[in-house]
Protein backbone atom coordinates (compact mmCIF):
# COMPACT_ATOMS: atom_id res chain seq x y z
CA UNK A 1 0.00 0.00 0.00
CA UNK A 2 1.30 3.25 -1.39
CA UNK A 3 2.42 5.91 1.95
CA UNK A 4 -0.83 9.13 1.84
CA UNK A 5 0.49 12.51 2.14
CA UNK A 6 -0.85 12.61 5.72
CA UNK A 7 0.76 9.90 7.20
CA UNK A 8 2.79 9.84 9.89
CA UNK A 9 6.86 11.09 8.73
CA UNK A 10 9.40 11.37 11.36
CA UNK A 11 11.60 14.17 10.01
CA UNK A 12 8.27 16.34 9.29
CA UNK A 13 7.63 16.28 12.60
CA UNK A 14 10.61 17.20 13.55
CA UNK A 15 10.90 20.16 11.46
CA UNK A 16 7.25 21.10 11.81
CA UNK A 17 7.41 22.89 15.31
CA UNK A 18 10.75 24.36 13.98
CA UNK A 19 8.84 25.89 11.09
CA UNK A 20 6.00 27.20 13.76
CA UNK A 21 8.61 28.72 15.76
CA UNK A 22 10.43 30.49 13.07
CA UNK A 23 6.94 31.71 11.56
CA UNK A 24 5.70 33.21 14.65
CA UNK A 25 9.00 34.70 15.43
CA UNK A 26 8.90 36.17 11.64
CA UNK A 27 6.69 38.79 12.90
CA UNK A 28 6.58 41.48 15.67
CA UNK A 29 2.47 40.28 16.60
CA UNK A 30 1.56 36.69 15.69
CA UNK A 31 -2.34 36.96 16.66
CA UNK A 32 -5.33 34.40 15.96
CA UNK A 33 -9.05 35.19 16.91
CA UNK A 34 -11.78 32.81 16.89
CA UNK A 35 -9.66 29.29 17.19
CA UNK A 36 -12.72 28.06 19.06
CA UNK A 37 -14.42 28.27 15.84
CA UNK A 38 -12.63 25.37 14.17
CA UNK A 39 -15.16 22.13 14.60
CA UNK A 40 -14.98 19.53 16.52
CA UNK A 41 -17.58 17.34 15.38
CA UNK A 42 -16.62 16.72 11.56
CA UNK A 43 -13.55 17.15 8.90
CA UNK A 44 -13.11 20.68 7.61
CA UNK A 45 -11.68 22.39 4.64
CA UNK A 46 -9.73 25.76 5.44
CA UNK A 47 -9.63 28.37 3.39
CA UNK A 48 -8.06 31.62 3.76
CA UNK A 49 -7.55 34.70 1.56
CA UNK A 50 -4.35 34.77 -0.45
CA UNK A 51 -2.51 37.60 -0.50
CA UNK A 52 1.48 36.27 -0.17
CA UNK A 53 3.02 32.98 -1.76
CA UNK A 54 3.74 30.83 1.06
CA UNK A 55 2.68 33.31 4.38
CA UNK A 56 -0.95 32.10 4.88
CA UNK A 57 -0.12 28.52 4.63
CA UNK A 58 2.65 28.98 7.39
CA UNK A 59 -0.21 30.95 9.39
CA UNK A 60 -2.21 27.89 9.20
CA UNK A 61 0.46 25.86 9.84
CA UNK A 62 0.59 27.43 13.06
CA UNK A 63 -2.85 27.34 14.34
CA UNK A 64 -3.98 24.43 12.66
CA UNK A 65 -4.58 21.52 15.50
CA UNK A 66 -3.49 18.59 13.03
CA UNK A 67 -0.46 19.84 10.55
CA UNK A 68 -2.92 20.27 7.42
CA UNK A 69 -2.38 19.12 3.71
CA UNK A 70 -2.26 21.88 1.55
CA UNK A 71 -3.03 22.33 -2.42
CA UNK A 72 -0.77 24.77 -4.81
CA UNK A 73 -0.53 25.53 -8.23
CA UNK A 74 0.94 22.90 -10.09
CA UNK A 75 3.70 24.53 -12.06
CA UNK A 76 5.86 24.91 -8.63
CA UNK A 77 5.84 21.11 -9.47
CA UNK A 78 7.68 20.90 -12.75
CA UNK A 79 11.01 19.68 -11.16
CA UNK A 80 11.42 16.53 -9.76
CA UNK A 81 13.55 18.06 -6.08
CA UNK A 82 11.01 20.65 -6.48
CA UNK A 83 8.03 18.26 -6.34
CA UNK A 84 10.02 15.84 -3.66
CA UNK A 85 10.63 19.02 -1.48
CA UNK A 86 6.52 20.10 -1.47
CA UNK A 87 5.47 16.48 -0.93
CA UNK A 88 7.41 16.31 1.78
CA UNK A 89 5.85 19.70 3.18
CA UNK A 90 2.24 18.09 2.45
CA UNK A 91 1.87 19.94 -0.62
CA UNK A 92 -0.04 18.38 -3.40
CA UNK A 93 -0.41 20.22 -7.06
CA UNK A 94 -4.40 21.48 -8.48
CA UNK A 95 -3.93 22.13 -12.36
CA UNK A 96 -5.64 25.11 -14.24
CA UNK A 97 -6.35 25.62 -17.32
CA UNK A 98 -3.31 27.73 -18.04
CA UNK A 99 -1.09 23.83 -17.36
CA UNK A 100 -2.57 23.24 -20.08
CA UNK A 101 -6.74 21.43 -21.01
CA UNK A 102 -4.88 18.18 -20.78
CA UNK A 103 -3.48 18.23 -17.33
CA UNK A 104 -6.90 18.96 -16.27
CA UNK A 105 -7.43 15.39 -16.20
CA UNK A 106 -5.09 15.04 -13.54
CA UNK A 107 -6.96 16.83 -11.38
CA UNK A 108 -9.15 13.90 -10.37
CA UNK A 109 -6.59 11.95 -9.03
CA UNK A 110 -5.78 15.02 -6.48
CA UNK A 111 -9.71 15.51 -5.65
CA UNK A 112 -9.44 12.03 -4.68
CA UNK A 113 -6.63 12.64 -2.70
CA UNK A 114 -8.13 15.57 -0.60
CA UNK A 115 -11.04 13.56 0.19
CA UNK A 116 -8.92 10.54 1.85
CA UNK A 117 -6.68 13.46 3.55
CA UNK A 118 -10.10 15.09 4.91
CA UNK A 119 -12.00 11.15 5.48
CA UNK A 120 -8.87 10.39 7.54
CA UNK A 121 -9.14 13.38 9.72
CA UNK A 122 -6.84 16.26 8.42
CA UNK A 123 -7.46 19.53 7.24
CA UNK A 124 -7.12 20.66 4.23
CA UNK A 125 -6.28 23.58 3.12
CA UNK A 126 -7.09 25.25 -0.26
CA UNK A 127 -6.19 29.30 -0.65
CA UNK A 128 -9.97 30.15 -1.96
CA UNK A 129 -9.13 32.80 -5.05
CA UNK A 130 -6.78 30.10 -6.26
CA UNK A 131 -4.09 32.68 -6.93
CA UNK A 132 -2.39 35.50 -4.71
CA UNK A 133 -2.61 39.05 -4.91
CA UNK A 134 -0.51 42.29 -3.99
CA UNK A 135 -3.75 43.82 -2.40
CA UNK A 136 -6.25 43.60 0.62
CA UNK A 137 -9.14 42.65 -1.66
CA UNK A 138 -10.66 39.72 -2.51
CA UNK A 139 -10.62 37.85 -5.82
CA UNK A 140 -13.21 35.35 -7.25
CA UNK A 141 -13.14 32.06 -6.31
CA UNK A 142 -12.33 29.56 -8.57
CA UNK A 143 -14.59 25.65 -8.31
CA UNK A 144 -12.52 23.19 -7.54
CA UNK A 145 -12.85 23.85 -3.28
CA UNK A 146 -16.62 23.14 -3.89
CA UNK A 147 -15.89 20.42 -6.10
CA UNK A 148 -13.73 18.66 -3.11
CA UNK A 149 -16.37 19.45 -0.65
CA UNK A 150 -18.99 18.26 -2.56
CA UNK A 151 -17.60 14.68 -3.39
CA UNK A 152 -16.43 14.13 0.36
CA UNK A 153 -19.72 15.18 1.56
CA UNK A 154 -21.14 12.27 -0.27
CA UNK A 155 -18.67 9.43 0.91
CA UNK A 156 -19.05 11.18 4.73
CA UNK A 157 -22.79 10.16 4.46
CA UNK A 158 -24.35 11.88 7.65
CA UNK A 159 -20.58 12.68 8.93
CA UNK A 160 -20.36 17.08 8.49
CA UNK A 161 -17.77 18.42 6.66
CA UNK A 162 -17.37 21.86 6.62
CA UNK A 163 -15.66 24.90 4.83
CA UNK A 164 -13.89 27.45 7.82
CA UNK A 165 -13.28 30.92 5.70
CA UNK A 166 -10.14 32.46 7.63
CA UNK A 167 -9.15 36.18 7.07
CA UNK A 168 -5.31 36.69 7.08
CA UNK A 169 -3.97 40.23 7.29
CA UNK A 170 -0.34 41.33 6.85
CA UNK A 171 0.39 45.20 8.28
CA UNK A 172 3.41 44.89 5.65
CA UNK A 173 4.03 42.35 3.04
CA UNK A 174 7.68 42.06 2.37
CA UNK A 175 9.40 43.62 5.48
CA UNK A 176 10.43 41.01 8.73
CA UNK A 177 9.14 41.97 11.91
CA UNK A 178 5.87 43.18 11.15
CA UNK A 179 2.75 42.12 12.15
CA UNK A 180 -0.04 39.16 10.65
CA UNK A 181 -3.77 38.84 11.72
CA UNK A 182 -5.44 35.52 11.82
CA UNK A 183 -9.15 35.69 11.85
CA UNK A 184 -10.97 32.74 12.06
CA UNK A 185 -14.66 32.42 11.02
CA UNK A 186 -17.89 30.23 11.49
CA UNK A 187 -17.70 27.29 9.43
CA UNK A 188 -19.93 26.70 6.61
CA UNK A 189 -21.07 23.00 6.78
CA UNK A 190 -21.78 21.30 3.21
CA UNK A 191 -24.31 19.21 3.98
CA UNK A 192 -26.88 21.75 3.22
CA UNK A 193 -25.87 22.46 0.03
CA UNK A 194 -26.04 18.38 -1.08
CA UNK A 195 -29.63 18.91 -2.16
CA UNK A 196 -28.57 21.34 -4.74
CA UNK A 197 -25.26 19.40 -5.43
CA UNK A 198 -27.19 16.33 -6.42
CA UNK A 199 -29.57 17.88 -8.09
CA UNK A 200 -27.32 20.38 -10.20
CA UNK A 201 -23.43 20.55 -9.36
CA UNK A 202 -22.57 23.44 -11.11
CA UNK A 203 -25.58 25.68 -9.15
CA UNK A 204 -24.50 23.88 -5.64
CA UNK A 205 -21.10 25.13 -6.57
CA UNK A 206 -22.31 28.21 -7.16
CA UNK A 207 -24.15 28.85 -3.87
CA UNK A 208 -21.53 27.35 -2.01
CA UNK A 209 -19.01 29.58 -3.65
CA UNK A 210 -20.86 32.84 -2.78
CA UNK A 211 -21.41 31.54 0.99
CA UNK A 212 -18.12 31.76 1.37
CA UNK A 213 -17.33 35.35 -0.69
CA UNK A 214 -19.97 36.55 1.81
CA UNK A 215 -18.38 34.96 5.05
CA UNK A 216 -14.91 35.63 4.12
CA UNK A 217 -15.19 39.26 3.08
CA UNK A 218 -16.02 40.10 6.51
CA UNK A 219 -12.99 38.59 8.23
CA UNK A 220 -10.19 40.39 6.22
CA UNK A 221 -9.43 44.14 4.78
CA UNK A 222 -11.20 43.90 1.46
CA UNK A 223 -11.08 47.13 -0.04
CA UNK A 224 -12.96 46.69 -3.25
CA UNK A 225 -12.52 50.58 -4.44
CA UNK A 226 -9.98 49.29 -7.07
CA UNK A 227 -9.83 53.06 -8.35
CA UNK A 228 -9.24 54.37 -5.10
CA UNK A 229 -7.38 51.49 -3.46
CA UNK A 230 -4.20 53.47 -2.74
CA UNK A 231 -5.77 56.23 -0.99
CA UNK A 232 -7.94 54.38 1.33
CA UNK A 233 -4.85 52.13 2.16
CA UNK A 234 -3.14 55.24 3.03
CA UNK A 235 -5.82 56.16 5.02
CA UNK A 236 -6.50 52.96 6.62
CA UNK A 237 -3.02 53.77 8.12
CA UNK A 238 -2.76 57.54 8.87
CA UNK A 239 -6.70 57.36 10.18
CA UNK A 240 -5.97 54.46 12.58
CA UNK A 241 -4.64 55.74 15.81
CA UNK A 242 -7.40 58.65 15.63
CA UNK A 243 -10.24 55.70 15.20
CA UNK A 244 -8.90 54.31 18.07
CA UNK A 245 -8.55 56.87 20.46
CA UNK A 246 -12.41 57.34 19.88
CA UNK A 247 -13.30 54.15 20.56
CA UNK A 248 -11.03 53.52 23.46
CA UNK A 249 -8.56 50.87 22.20
CA UNK A 250 -5.40 50.08 22.74
CA UNK A 251 -2.27 50.09 20.12
CA UNK A 252 -2.39 46.60 19.30
CA UNK A 253 -2.49 44.50 16.45
CA UNK A 254 -6.12 43.25 16.08
CA UNK A 255 -7.53 47.05 17.30
CA UNK A 256 -5.16 48.73 13.94
CA UNK A 257 -7.11 46.00 11.84
CA UNK A 258 -10.35 46.34 13.19
CA UNK A 259 -9.48 50.18 12.59
CA UNK A 260 -8.23 49.56 8.95
CA UNK A 261 -11.22 47.99 8.30
CA UNK A 262 -13.78 50.63 9.84
CA UNK A 263 -11.88 53.18 7.78
CA UNK A 264 -11.56 51.37 4.70
CA UNK A 265 -15.38 50.91 5.16
CA UNK A 266 -16.06 54.67 6.24
CA UNK A 267 -14.82 55.48 2.81
CA UNK A 268 -16.34 53.54 0.31
CA UNK A 269 -19.82 54.30 2.01
CA UNK A 270 -19.70 57.85 1.99
CA UNK A 271 -19.10 58.46 5.32
CA UNK A 272 -15.39 59.95 4.97
CA UNK A 273 -13.60 61.85 2.57
CA UNK A 274 -10.69 60.92 0.76
CA UNK A 275 -10.52 64.58 0.10
CA UNK A 276 -10.48 66.18 3.73
CA UNK A 277 -7.64 64.34 4.88
CA UNK A 278 -5.23 64.90 2.04
CA UNK A 279 -1.53 65.58 3.77
CA UNK A 280 -1.89 63.80 6.75
CA UNK A 281 0.90 62.92 8.36
CA UNK A 282 1.47 59.26 9.16
CA UNK A 283 1.23 58.24 12.70
CA UNK A 284 3.85 59.14 15.15
CA UNK A 285 5.08 59.31 18.83
CA UNK A 286 4.89 62.06 21.02
CA UNK A 287 8.49 64.06 21.26
CA UNK A 288 8.68 63.05 24.84
CA UNK A 289 7.91 59.54 24.03
CA UNK A 290 10.66 60.06 21.42
CA UNK A 291 13.21 61.51 23.91
CA UNK A 292 13.18 58.86 26.03
CA UNK A 293 13.48 56.24 24.02
CA UNK A 294 16.69 58.13 22.41
CA UNK A 295 18.08 58.45 25.94
CA UNK A 296 17.17 54.60 27.19
CA UNK A 297 19.36 53.76 23.75
CA UNK A 298 21.70 55.96 24.97
CA UNK A 299 22.05 54.72 28.21
CA UNK A 300 22.63 51.50 27.09
CA UNK A 301 25.28 51.94 24.95
CA UNK A 302 26.92 53.57 27.70
CA UNK A 303 26.52 50.83 29.88
CA UNK A 304 27.83 48.64 26.52
CA UNK A 305 31.69 50.78 26.46
CA UNK A 306 31.76 51.20 30.07
CA UNK A 307 30.29 48.16 32.14
CA UNK A 308 33.18 45.02 30.87
CA UNK A 309 30.63 42.24 32.01
CA UNK A 310 27.10 44.40 30.27
CA UNK A 311 29.98 44.58 26.99
CA UNK A 312 30.69 41.20 26.76
CA UNK A 313 26.86 39.84 27.41
CA UNK A 314 25.96 42.25 24.20
CA UNK A 315 29.28 40.88 22.28
CA UNK A 316 27.83 37.27 23.21
CA UNK A 317 24.12 37.76 22.03
CA UNK A 318 24.99 39.29 18.68
CA UNK A 319 27.78 36.86 17.95
CA UNK A 320 25.59 33.71 18.85
CA UNK A 321 22.19 35.79 16.52
CA UNK A 322 23.50 38.61 14.25
CA UNK A 323 20.56 37.85 11.75
CA UNK A 324 17.77 40.28 12.66
CA UNK A 325 20.52 43.03 11.38
CA UNK A 326 21.24 41.47 8.16
CA UNK A 327 18.55 43.32 5.34
CA UNK A 328 17.91 40.11 3.61
CA UNK A 329 14.59 41.46 2.76
CA UNK A 330 16.66 44.37 0.62
CA UNK A 331 18.86 41.42 -0.71
CA UNK A 332 15.56 39.58 -1.91
CA UNK A 333 13.86 42.41 -3.47
CA UNK A 334 16.36 42.82 -5.78
CA UNK A 335 16.56 39.37 -6.37
CA UNK A 336 12.87 38.02 -6.91
CA UNK A 337 10.94 39.95 -9.14
CA UNK A 338 7.50 38.74 -8.29
CA UNK A 339 6.56 40.70 -4.78
CA UNK A 340 4.22 38.23 -3.84
CA UNK A 341 7.05 35.72 -3.41
CA UNK A 342 9.47 37.88 -1.50
CA UNK A 343 7.85 37.89 1.95
CA UNK A 344 8.10 33.82 1.10
CA UNK A 345 11.74 33.79 0.06
CA UNK A 346 13.02 35.94 2.61
CA UNK A 347 11.63 33.80 5.52
CA UNK A 348 13.41 31.11 3.53
CA UNK A 349 16.32 32.42 4.39
CA UNK A 350 16.49 33.41 7.29
CA UNK A 351 14.79 30.22 8.42
CA UNK A 352 17.81 28.43 6.71
CA UNK A 353 20.45 31.14 7.66
CA UNK A 354 19.26 30.36 11.59
CA UNK A 355 19.08 26.34 11.54
CA UNK A 356 23.15 26.86 9.82
CA UNK A 357 23.95 29.45 12.28
CA UNK A 358 22.83 27.83 15.19
CA UNK A 359 24.80 24.18 14.23
CA UNK A 360 27.96 26.83 13.49
CA UNK A 361 28.08 28.36 16.51
CA UNK A 362 27.22 25.99 18.80
CA UNK A 363 30.16 24.18 17.23
CA UNK A 364 32.64 26.73 17.70
CA UNK A 365 31.70 27.40 20.99
CA UNK A 366 32.05 24.09 22.31
CA UNK A 367 35.30 23.81 20.84
CA UNK A 368 36.69 26.27 22.37
CA UNK A 369 34.90 26.16 25.33
CA UNK A 370 33.65 30.02 25.27
CA UNK A 371 37.31 30.64 26.10
CA UNK A 372 37.04 34.08 24.84
CA UNK A 373 34.74 34.79 27.55
CA UNK A 374 37.06 35.13 30.55
CA UNK A 375 35.57 34.85 33.57
CA UNK A 376 32.50 33.72 32.25
CA UNK A 377 34.34 30.55 30.44
CA UNK A 378 34.11 28.49 33.44
CA UNK A 379 31.41 26.10 32.00
CA UNK A 380 33.54 24.88 29.16
CA UNK A 381 32.09 22.72 26.02
CA UNK A 382 28.72 23.48 27.68
CA UNK A 383 28.49 27.12 25.88
CA UNK A 384 28.07 25.10 22.81
CA UNK A 385 24.54 24.39 24.15
CA UNK A 386 24.42 28.14 25.16
CA UNK A 387 24.97 29.37 22.15
CA UNK A 388 22.32 27.20 20.38
CA UNK A 389 19.78 28.27 23.19
CA UNK A 390 20.64 31.93 22.44
CA UNK A 391 19.89 31.30 18.84
CA UNK A 392 16.61 30.51 19.43
CA UNK A 393 15.77 33.34 22.45
CA UNK A 394 17.35 35.25 20.11
CA UNK A 395 14.86 34.59 17.43
CA UNK A 396 12.28 35.75 20.00
CA UNK A 397 13.63 38.68 21.17
CA UNK A 398 14.39 40.17 17.89
CA UNK A 399 10.92 41.32 16.56
CA UNK A 400 10.65 44.12 19.30
CA UNK A 401 14.18 45.07 19.69
CA UNK A 402 14.35 45.23 15.88
CA UNK A 403 10.83 47.11 15.69
CA UNK A 404 11.70 49.26 18.73
CA UNK A 405 14.83 50.71 17.03
CA UNK A 406 12.88 51.42 13.65
CA UNK A 407 10.25 53.06 15.02
CA UNK A 408 12.76 55.53 17.50
CA UNK A 409 14.69 55.77 14.12
CA UNK A 410 11.39 56.69 12.54
CA UNK A 411 10.19 59.38 14.80
CA UNK A 412 13.53 60.87 15.35
CA UNK A 413 13.30 61.60 11.44
CA UNK A 414 9.68 62.99 12.18
CA UNK A 415 10.32 65.46 14.20
CA UNK A 416 13.54 66.45 12.74
CA UNK A 417 11.85 67.09 9.82
CA UNK A 418 9.09 69.11 11.71
CA UNK A 419 11.78 71.12 13.63
CA UNK A 420 13.91 72.13 10.51
CA UNK A 421 10.68 73.07 8.64
CA UNK A 422 9.79 75.83 11.56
Amino acid sequence: MSKKIQDNNLLYNILCPLVQYATRCHYHHFTVRGLDNLPADGAYIIAPCHQQALMEPLAVLCFAPKPPVFLARADLFAKPTLRAILTFLRIMPVYRIRDGKSSLGKNQAIFDQSRDVLLDGYPLCLMAEGRHNNRHHLLPFGKGMFRIAGETQQRLGDHPLYIVPTGIDFDDYERPYSNLVVNIGRPIPVKPFMEAYLADEPVALNQMRDALAEALSPLMLDIRDNDRYDAIYILCNRLNRDYRRRRGLRNTAWNRFLMRQQIARDVESGKLNIEDHRGLQEEHWPLAATLAAVLLLAAVAAAVVAVPLVRWVALFCLLCYPLPFLPTHLIVKKKVADPQFRSSFNFGVRFALSILYAIVIGIVMAATGGAWMGRLADIGAWWGLVAVAWVFVGARLAAPTVCFLRSTAANCRYWLRRLLSR
